[in-house]
């Protein structure tokens, strides 16, 4: 009688080991995904964080200036209508010459703006330049502006600047010309009739 007999090849081994490094192999592809998405997650945070800071640092940089620009003016009108020269002296009160060297300073500036808003904490300074003077008197018109912002994990900004404040006028004075006033009537000392008719004429408004 004829009988058949098959030999099994023994190979469950190799297909364990097999299934086993798959599985290893998988796992790493997994895991460093993960890694990589965690990664970029975290950078992509920091770099929100950090604009965040920059833009705060930004703009209280421009709301400094601003206000800064409208007490120039203000402050300095009087100096103007004499036909004097226009100085930053009135923003830098307050100020300490913390290193003793007879000018500004940082470590003793001003602090124009110090608060918290959404998680962001800002502070502008400003302070003379050394430019002859003293660190309260301000003789070229020049001064820095810090702006500092900071916030959570670390983020932090800071843009410095030297601020120019350039302002030309002349000396005012009253319009003294009143009808009859001045022998002669003339037009240099007073004038011929009062004005009375205020009205616009030859305008082209388009």
């Amino acid at each position: 009688m004829l009988q058949i007999t098959f030999r099994r090849r023994k190979e469950d081994g190799y297909i364990i080991i097999a299934a086993v490094l798959i599985l290893s192999l998988l796992t790493i592809i997994c895991v460093s995904a993960v890694n990589m998405s965690t990664t970029e997650m975290k950078i992509a945070t920091n770099e929100l964080l950090y604009e965040r800071a920059f833009y705060a640092a930004e703009a209280g940089l421009q709301h400094v200036t601003e206000l800064l620009r409208l007490q120039y003016v203000n402050r300095n009108s009087a100096i103007l209508s004499s036909g004097g020269t226009p100085t930053w002296s009135f923003a830098l009160q307050g100020a300490v010459d913390s290193d003793l060297d007879g000018a500004g300073d940082f470590e003793g500036s001003v602090t124009v703006i110090d608060r918290k808003f959404d998680e962001i904490d800002l502070l502008v300074r400003i302070w003379n330049n050394d430019d002859g003077g003293n660190h309260i008197t301000d003789t070229d018109g020049l001064i820095y502006v810090h702006s500092e912002a900071g916030g959570s994990r670390g983020a932090s900004c800071r843009i410095e600047m030297l601020l120019d404040g350039t302002i030309s006028g002349v000396a005012i004075s009253d319009y003294s010309a009143q009808e009859g006033g001045g022998p002669g009537k003339n037009f240099v000392s007073s004038d011929a009739r009062k004005m009375e008719d205020f009205t616009p004429t030859g305008l082209n408004v388009q």
